[in-house]
């Protein structure tokens, strides 16, 4: 360790006035070797300045310059990479400059030639020093790093200050997107995502030295958006943009984002440009907002709606419309071409209310997502009790009239069946289509959440034109429905497996319920539900079907109170773990993410809901297999975050990524510090794929 207290001075002419003297102090810190790798070590210069006195980070500003390394001398050095730390903004008679006060420590990571060698570190240190008049300071540091030898209190300390240097990811706070307006007034506009909102950001640019950036101005936006325009200076028409480095700081946190070389419009062309240049920073879904065109986002949203069709939420409901067409396949085409067209209905309309909902909480501020409302209680209970009606249904136990008034115009209009039945029907089934985030489903919520409201209908409403397809196609060509085997005593057997299957979802919906508002609501709901049904069905002396109905309303309830009860006993569940051997899924938190990449670890992210049927299938045939879990016990260190109940943190590390929906899984590494995001439908290869890219070496998956 090396201290050296300055007092080194501006050159001055002969018979000037005495030289202004500059007060702080730097120190060499060694942490010594990097005990997570062995071919690395760490380093910090510790420079504390005194009250009034600045020094500079790695782009200076309008004025002074940043510190200047000469390595040059060193022993067994193959690299020193120096870490910045977030910068503050010293403005002085309307002159910016960007630097440090009071104390800045510069973590410097130290690669070695041969870790079994001694390294030694030679530091020439050019050190811009500045108050009301600047000084350069010239100073030499040196250094031994002993193979294996490790400082541990030195190293919290660089730990620390490593926490301040921007990263391409943080907690709560991200850069989505960046674009370059090129013309008469070139400008950087910036669009930013922070929850908690921003309090007091700047923004700082640097990375083309011929470009110089005026001082930025932010709009708030909703949902914890914020958008910055930075004008630039010196853009030159000859010669292409070099790769600008954008850092946003807010107080402690802080994030930073690289705009790739840009060749630089004309004049004439600029002034004529409708396409600037964007960049997208917050994932693929985010890169699809910026640079997808609409139209593409609209055929994906098509798809990936007719994909719902086949995925285990919806399949209670379509039990629901087999039994109804196969009741009914003696109607004419007409009668039938109704009921398909008042299921369409209802899956476009459920759409556009959801599109609606989530419109006005965006403009609220609120938390967004796919599915988010499987976080509400009061959904729940309703979703759970309009299945079990349509379960006691099927069973026989009580029929569900509309009033004649309301009965009798449907009724003539659909040849004598209800259109409201299967209008709800189709509304139902979007509803419970939510938990599943579907191929292209993900990218196309993501993109229309991103935009503003007009956006957000036209990819809801091409999620329910995709997703009601089927049933457009089928009242087209009604005669389909004549393929299907004559009605008879097998469809009894058949409403009994449909009962049991809608039944078996409202018992999920139950137990979703006791985890986000506890087992005694889920139980009361249960046997709330057994009860009404009981009075029901005792009306039409219905005795027999009235204890099964209060029966497998209890079993709801007790099926709620055991699942919650494992999810209450985190300490019980760790020590049973333990036990077993089995993997210790460490809790969401962005700055622990950061640091353990920094110390050369992979880490897998997995976030899921207990109301996210995808995840569940993600866990139990991917995550739980056998290679995935020795990983995750040796060399990955798994994280889990838990989007069952609403979780601000959990929505705004999901949205830094451009995400909306759920399941997300990301891996993180020394080779890939920004992320690797996984397909939402795992698969063992791509998951073993990500672990090989962002660690050191591959060997381990070969």
């Amino acid at each position: 360790m090396l201290l050296v207290l300055c007092l080194a001075t501006e050159p001055h002419a002969q018979n000037s006035v005495p030289p202004v003297k500059a007060s702080y102090t730097a120190e060499l810190l060694n942490a010594g070797a990097d005990l997570q790798q062995p071919d690395a070590a760490w380093i910090g210069l510790d420079v504390r300045l005194a009250p009034g006195w600045h020094t500079y980070w790695r782009s200076a500003g309008d004025a002074g310059a940043p510190p200047e390394f000469d390595w040059s001398g060193s022993e067994n050095v193959a690299e020193a990479i120096i870490e910045w730390p977030a910068p503050t903004r010293i403005t002085d008679a309307g002159i910016d400059t960007f630097g440090y006060t009071e104390r800045v420590l510069f973590p410097v990571n130290v690669r070695l030639r041969d870790k079994n060698r001694p390294a030694r570190v030679s530091l020439k240190l050019a050190l811009f020093v500045c108050s009301k008049i600047c000084t350069r300071n010239d100073l030499e540091f040196k250094a031994t790093i002993h193979p294996g030898i490790h400082a541990e209190d030195k190293q919290v300390t660089i730990n620390e200050w490593r926490s301040k240097v921007p990263r391409e990811r943080a907690p709560s706070l991200a850069i989505r997107s960046v674009r370059l307006d090129q013309g008469a007034l070139a400008r950087l506009r910036v669009s930013v995502v922070a929850n908690p909102p921003l309090v007091n950001p700047d923004l700082f640019v640097d990375g083309d030295g011929t470009i110089v950036a005026g001082r930025p101005q932010f709009t708030a936006g909703y949902s914890g958006a914020s958008f910055v325009t930075v004008p630039l200076a010196g853009l030159d028409a000859s010669r292409p943009v070099q790769p600008l480095r954008i850092t946003l700081v807010d107080g402690a946190r802080s994030v930073e984002a690289m705009l790739p070389k840009q060749d630089v419009a004309s004049p004439a062309q600029s002034a004529t440009s409708t396409s600037p240049t964007v960049t997208s920073l917050a994932g693929a879904s985010s890169d699809s907002a910026a640079r997808v065109p609409l139209w593409s986002m609209i055929a994906l949203s098509l798809l990936g709606g007719l994909v719902l069709n086949f995925m285990p939420c919806v399949f209670p409901v379509l039990s629901l419309k087999l039994v109804s067409l196969l009741s009914n396949t003696s109607q004419d085409a007409r009668a039938i071409r109704i009921r398909f067209v008042a299921s369409a209905g209802g899956v476009l309309a459920s759409f556009l209310t959801l599109a609606a909902v989530l419109a006005v909480l965006k403009s609220t501020g609120a938390q967004i997502g796919w599915g988010i409302q499987f976080q509400q209680p009061l959904f729940l209970i309703a979703m759970a009790a309009i299945l079990a009606a349509f379960a006691a249904n099927l069973l026989g136990l009580f029929e569900i009239r509309l009033p004649w008034s309301v009965a009798r115009p449907l009724g003539k209009t659909a040849g004598g069946n209800s259109i409201a039945a299967h209008f709800l029907n189709g509304f139902v089934m979007t509803l419970l289509a939510t938990p599943c985030s579907a191929p292209f489903v993900g990218t196309a919520v993501a993109f229309a959440l991103s935009q503003g409201t007009m956006q957000i209908f036209q990819i809801f409403a091409g999620l329910g034109i995709g997703m009601a397809s089927p049933y457009l196609v089928l009242a087209v060509v009604p005669q389909v429905g004549r393929l299907l085997p004559r009605p008879g005593r097998w469809m009894l057997h058949l409403r009994a497996v449909a009962a049991a299957a809608i039944a078996a979802t409202a018992i999920w919906l139950l137990t979703v319920l006791a985890q986000v508002s506890g087992p005694q609501i889920a139980l009361l709901v249960g046997a709330a539900l057994g009860f009404i049904i009981w009075i029901a069905t005792v009306i039409r002396q219905r005795f027999a079907h009235a204890i099964a109905g209060v029966l497998i309303f209890l079993l709801t309830g007790f099926t709620a109170f055991t699942s919650y009860t494992d999810l209450q006993s985190p300490a019980a569940a760790a020590a049973a773990a333990a036990a077993a051997g089995d993997v210790r899924w460490l809790p969401l938190a962005s700055a622990r993410i950061d640091a353990m990449v920094r110390d050369g670890r992979t880490v897998l992210v997995d976030i899921g809901a207990a109301w996210r049927v995808t995840c569940k299938v993600n866990e139990a045939l991917i995550i739980d297999s056998d290679e995935i879990r020795e990983r995750l016990k040796s060399d990955v260190t798994p994280v889990r975050g838990d989007w069952t109940k609403p979780d601000a943190a959990v929505a705004a590390y999901l949205q830094s990524f451009g995400r909306f929906g759920l399941p997300f899984n990301v891996v993180f590494g020394p080779q890939a510090p920004a992320g690797i995001v996984l397909p939402e439908l795992l698969t063992q290869e791509a998951v073993l794929n990500a672990f090989a890219k962002a660690s050191h070496s591959t060997s381990q998956t070969e």
